[in-house]
């Protein structure tokens, strides 16, 4: 387990879990909670400006929070905070292979949960040619190994 003590701010960690895209997920996924065509039908996907059909922000936010569940030593994370700064930068297509890297930006010692701190990081998603597609600031509150 990966404790407030341990978090060095300004390291990266790169997570090893890697997420192939396909076409049925991207369906899949979008049918439920995202239903627009570029998402949801292959044909229709075509005339966009996308060219093709791509995923969407809520499946890439769901597969940045599973790949970094991969993580060999996990956070003593407590709850989520909150998300910041998230930001689409390019389209991910059926096909690609995806992976997570976390920054830690800061950390303190929480003032009202004495044993508990607050950690920001960035998490960014970069696709198989190392084109950073997706990105969000999040502040978990985690737990300290003194505590």
């Amino acid at each position: 387990m990966t404790y407030y003590e341990d978090i060095v701010v300004g390291q990266s960690v790169v997570f090893p879990a890697r997420y192939h895209v396909t076409e049925q997920n991207i369906i899949a996924l979008a049918q439920e909670w995202d239903p627009f065509p570029f998402h949801t039908d292959p044909e229709a996907a075509k005339d966009t400006f996308y060219g093709g059909l791509v995923a969407s922000t809520v499946h890439l936010f769901a597969i940045s929070v599973q790949l970094g569940h991969s993580a060999t030593e996990k956070i003593a994370a407590l709850s989520s905070l909150g998300i910041d700064e998230l930001r689409n930068h390019a389209p991910a297509y059926a096909g690609d292979v995806l992976q997570c890297h976390c920054l830690y930006l800061d950390k303190r010692p929480s003032r009202s949960r004495p044993g508990e701190a607050i950690l920001r990081s960035r998490a960014e998603l970069f696709n198989q040619r190392g084109t950073l597609l997706f990105s969000y600031v999040t502040s978990a509150l985690i737990q300290m190994r003194s505590g």
